[in-house]
């Protein structure tokens, strides 16, 4: 078992107390969009979390009244035109094992949404087990906008099982 109420993770906010965990993507004035260290460093994160016995639950909140804009346009739309096919391999395999590593954590992740929960971070929300959100939440699936496979990250996968 190990330690992880005293996390200092580099690209998202990380606070606990009382076997609470709360995440909060930290890049308010951008709406909390994921870069490709974010994506990475959540994932292995999430993947250290089954083994933590100072953690019973997660909250994934929003932060500067935005949960997730989805990936950065300029670090992760912008230079996935310009990678090759095992560069792009190598980028969906990441967001699709972050993803697996929250569905697979053992602790239960409750989102608090407020406003934008778009693209990546809808599939952040989907893959958490309990999506809770303010009037002012919007939600939107933006893949195929950005020349992405509207499957992305599991969409296909997951939205079914929650809605029917």
């Amino acid at each position: 078992m190990s330690v992880m109420a005293n996390l200092q993770p580099d690209h998202f906010q990380w606070d606990a107390h009382d076997r609470i965990a709360t995440i909060r993507l930290n890049r308010p004035e951008r709406k909390n969009p994921l870069t490709f260290e974010s994506y990475a460093e959540l994932r292995d994160t999430f993947r250290a979390l089954p083994y933590a016995d100072d953690i019973d639950v997660v909250v994934f909140a929003s932060n500067g009244g935005n949960f997730c804009s989805g990936g950065d346009v300029h670090e992760i739309i912008g230079p996935l035109v310009g990678m090759d096919m095992k560069q792009l391999l190598q980028f969906t395999r990441m967001t699709g094992d972050l993803v697996k590593a929250m569905i697979g954590c053992g602790k239960p992740i409750i989102d608090a949404i407020d406003g934008v929960c778009v693209g990546a971070g809808a599939i952040v929300a989907m893959a958490s087990d309990l999506r809770l959100a303010t009037p002012e939440a919007s939600t939107a699936f933006l893949f195929t906008r950005v020349g992405l496979a509207g499957c992305d990250m599991g969409a296909c996968a997951i939205l079914p099982r929650i809605i029917g």
